[in-house]
């Protein structure tokens, strides 16, 4: 828990140090034990190469007892019995042959390696060759002090240099860390001075391009989109607004010139007009929670939605209102299932069609079909068509290009950005496709098929 409340560029430094001891340890605890392994070894070594010095010597009857050793080395020779020959006297015997075997003994309070040779030779009495040869052996004992004397010296080096050592790596650390997180801590300050009237302050990018960079190149893309749709919904709000307050005004003001005038007002007129503005008010307040719906990308319910079927419905729908001079056709795949809700595949069928209805001069024709692992929505008619240079612009909420698409029209400028939003919320996209050679509006709707759609079957010809 205290962990969690440490700074991180402190926690890193902790963790640095803490690793760095680990192993610094390790490593002293390895040198240390080869510094001693390593003397050790050595006197070991002088002391075997000079068994055979002493055994010559011995056997020429020199005395070698004083000149071959250091003072703090010991040797004796014993006969086949254990008996004292020459060398040290004061060795226990008993202790040093008793623990030959084991390569080591205690005597004087000290460890001491034994070293052994056997010969043959002459026992001595004072000091000099006497008497048949027999067997002896001669043990030569190593006292560890030399190694020790070592291993001091390296701990005196080791106790002062592992705690410096793991203080000048937290330091390497916590500078280095220090340095990692400044830009950090600039995009924090940078963030803080971010308000929702002002979205358009960004967070400054490091010139190295690592993780921090990305990170800052992320946060600015998330404040392009927060912008983006901030805007869009002040926009959408100030539009929403507007069209709100028009058919508002014109009903209040018809009903207080009937007021004013009752005895000169056609009444059954008044109401009509009446209706007909709260039909408006109604279907702009209908597409405002539609599009709040989907703004806030509502998964659609999971049904499978015959788009054939769906394509006929509407169609037969269509020519209820449409004009009588409108023709409108709808050859349709059978195979065409795609899995979203129904009610708005229906919505985004409607009002592709009311489209297509208001700008049509003699037909309009909706048609699907399977392509790949898609189906296609299509709806055209043989209307003026649009621009090229507005046919991303017709999208928009509230778009009106001319004066065919006002609101004496009935449209509110929210059809097909209702549709294309409906579309994207199945996963598919909605745009208006045009060949040199055709006139009108072409608008594609493209939805991913149900995974259980089989192949699709020839186009059958709707009624």
């Amino acid at each position: 828990m205290i962990g969690k409340q440490l700074p991180i560029r402190l926690r890193t430094a902790l963790a640095g140090a803490l690793t760095a001891a680990v192993a610094f340890s390790a490593g002293a605890w390895w040198l240390r034990h080869e510094v001693y392994t390593s003397t050790m070894d050595d006197d070991l070594n002088r002391a075997r190469a000079n068994l055979n010095i002493i055994e010559q010597r011995y056997q020429r009857g020199a005395d070698s007892a004083p000149a071959l050793f250091r003072s703090s080395d010991t040797w004796v020779i014993v006969d086949s019995a254990g008996r004292f020959v020459t060398g040290n006297p004061d060795l226990p015997l008993d202790t040093v042959t008793g623990k030959a075997r084991s390569g080591s003994t205690q005597f004087a309070g000290y460890t001491f390696r034994v070293v052994s040779s056997g010969f043959r030779g002459r026992g001595l009495s004072d000091g000099r060759p006497s008497g048949p040869t027999e067997d002896l052996t001669l043990y030569v004992l190593v006292s560890p002090q030399d190694a020790e004397e070592a291993v001091a010296t390296v701990d005196q080096v080791l106790f002062l240099g592992l705690p410096a050592a793991a203080l000048l790596v937290a330091l390497i650390v916590w500078t280095t860390t220090s340095r990692a997180l400044r830009p950090v801590e600039d995009i924090q300050q940078r963030l803080r001075t971010i308000t929702s009237r002002d979205l358009s302050v960004r967070v400054p990018v490091p010139p190295h391009r690592d993780e921090i960079a990305r990170l800052a190149v992320t946060t600015n893309d998330t404040l392009d989109r927060l912008e983006q749709a901030a805007e869009q919904q002040r926009r959408f709000t100030a539009d929403a607004s507007h069209e709100l307050r028009t058919p508002m005004a014109a009903l209040r003001a018809d009903l207080e010139v009937a007021l004013h005038y009752p005895d000169h007002t056609n009444w059954p007129d008044v109401v009509r007009a009446t209706l007909s503005d709260a039909e408006r008010l109604e279907q702009l307040t209908e597409d405002l929670l539609l599009l709040a719906d989907l703004d806030h990308r509502t998964p659609p319910t999971a049904h499978a939605v015959d788009l054939g079927a769906l394509a006929r419905k509407a169609a037969a729908q269509a020519r209820r209102h449409a004009p009588a001079s409108v023709r409108i056709d709808c050859p349709a795949s059978e195979n065409a299932t795609v899995r979203g809700d129904a009610r708005q595949l229906e919505r985004l069928l409607r009002n592709l069609l009311d489209n297509a209805v208001r700008h049509a001069h003699s037909r309009a024709q909706v048609t699907v079909r399977a392509h790949g692992a898609s189906a296609l929505l299509e709806v055209r008619d043989d209307g003026p068509g649009i621009p090229a240079e507005h046919r991303e612009k017709i999208f928009e909420r509230f778009s009106r290009l001319d004066v065919s698409r006002n609101r004496s029209s009935g449209g509110t400028g929210l059809g097909l950005a209702i549709a294309r939003e409906i579309a994207h919320n199945h996963n598919g996209t909605l745009t208006h496709r045009s060949a040199p050679s055709t006139t009108g509006a072409h608008f594609v709707a493209e939805l991913p098929l149900a995974p259980d759609t089989p192949n699709p079957g020839r186009p059958a010809e709707g009624a």
